[in-house]
């Protein structure tokens, strides 16, 4: 079962949201209004993880703060960097060769990241993207090959060279259920890109 490009967008852009916002209750409720809306089956652990979750617990919402933190942002050692060029780069830093390469990506398109607090190679911003060249191919039929193209060189130059990495060692650095699933979700939308551009070219062939 094959998501169609519209969906592809919308679930792009809801995990996008989940790496770069902090799970407050006022984000975690979006979240949960969102999902309730046609979710794709995939993401059905998903909602119901937020589910369970008492958005009225301030101790619950204190340790998924405390686990965004310390998965994402520090102050100790990043279990999971949010950044492809510190999982690409040689010496696993910041700003590196694949930073620019998708800022260029992004010119492409005529896009720029306006939050001096995310950087271009930021997984959010990557998968924000994606879901931008999903919803063009939707509502520009007349130029579906060029941001299908561009969604498949972005896909095979970048996505496809730390996400899964990224979303794997997430999985096994959390304990908490959110942010498993999270990274199980984002696992899952890694294959069916793929798959939505194996069909694609076969349907032109």
């Amino acid at each position: 079962m094959n998501i169609m490009t519209l969906d592809l967008s919308r679930t792009l852009s809801l995990l996008s949201s989940m790496y770069l916002c902090k799970p407050s209750k006022e984000a975690l409720e979006n979240w949960k209004k969102l999902l309730s809306e046609d979710t794709p089956y995939f993401l059905a652990e998903l909602k119901n993880t937020i589910d369970e979750i008492d958005l009225d617990s301030e101790r619950e919402l204190e340790d998924l703060l405390w686990e965004y933190t310390r998965l994402f942002i520090g102050p100790y050692k990043l279990p999971c960097p949010l950044w492809e060029s510190v999982y690409t780069s040689p010496k696993r830093l910041m700003m590196q060769e694949a930073y620019d390469d998708v800022r260029a990506f992004y010119a492409e398109m005529g896009l720029a990241i306006n939050d001096q607090n995310v950087m271009y190679d930021h997984i959010g911003a990557e998968l924000n993207f994606l879901a931008v060249l999903y919803k063009n191919i939707d509502d520009c039929p007349e130029k579906r090959f060029y941001y299908e193209n561009l969604a498949k060189r972005f896909l095979v130059e970048h996505i496809l060279k730390w996400a899964p990495q990224f979303a794997d060692d997430m999985e096994k650095a959390t304990d908490t259920a959110y942010y498993k699933v999270l990274a199980l979700a984002t696992k899952c939308i890694i294959q069916d890109l793929i798959k939505n551009l194996e069909l694609t070219a076969e349907s032109k062939n």
